[in-house]
């Protein structure tokens, strides 16, 4: 037997320097211990890149797109409110509907909800009637009311500084036809 001096529980500082030679838990050794390797990580980041980079400058076109879907959106939902009161209008008084919405044009929100401030408003319309239709084979009638609806964003990229909006190429224009149905 070794003096006790030489022993490793004699001397305990001998035993931090030392490796253990059975596995410690179950592990086998010489298995790794966890992780990804450098190059993995790196593999990886430039395939997410390579994934995302064109993602990234696709975005722009896409919110633009959106804007323009909630603003044709939104454009409609006034044409369709429009609509519904020049057919509730008798036939006698579109006229002085046109000429009330040349005055004092229809504003409305962000939404489509009507509002009465200019400065509050995000859209503007008006309507330009003529009570006499022409139709094919030139035959006249007072019959019949031509209705140009005219709406327009005025927050939106203008490109005409028109102020007439039966007359301004940015303003979305949309023309029905009204009979005289005996209102």
């Amino acid at each position: 037997m070794p003096p006790l001096a030489h022993h490793s529980l004699a001397n305990p500082s001998r035993n931090l320097h030392r490796v253990p030679d059975a596995p410690v838990a179950g592990m086998k050794r010489g298995a790794r211990v966890g992780g990804f390797s450098l190059v993995e990580v790196i593999i990886a980041i430039g395939v997410i890149a390579f994934a995302f980079i064109p993602m990234v400058g696709m975005l722009p076109m896409g919110l633009d797109l959106s804007r323009q879907a909630i603003d044709t959106t939104v454009q409609a939902q006034i044409v369709q409110q429009l609509t519904t009161e020049v057919q509730q209008t008798d036939f006698s008084r579109l006229g002085d509907l046109a000429s009330a919405s040349t005055a004092s044009p229809y504003y409305f929100d962000d939404q489509g909800n009507p509002v009465t401030d200019p400065n509050n408003a995000i859209y503007q319309a008006v309507f330009a009637i003529s009570t006499s239709t022409t139709l094919p084979d030139a035959v006249a009638t007072q019959k019949l009311a031509t209705v140009t609806l005219c709406v327009l964003n005025t927050k939106s990229n203008r490109h005409s500084k028109e102020q007439d909006l039966t007359k301004n190429p940015d303003s979305k224009k949309i023309t029905f036809l009204v009979p005289d149905n005996g209102r």
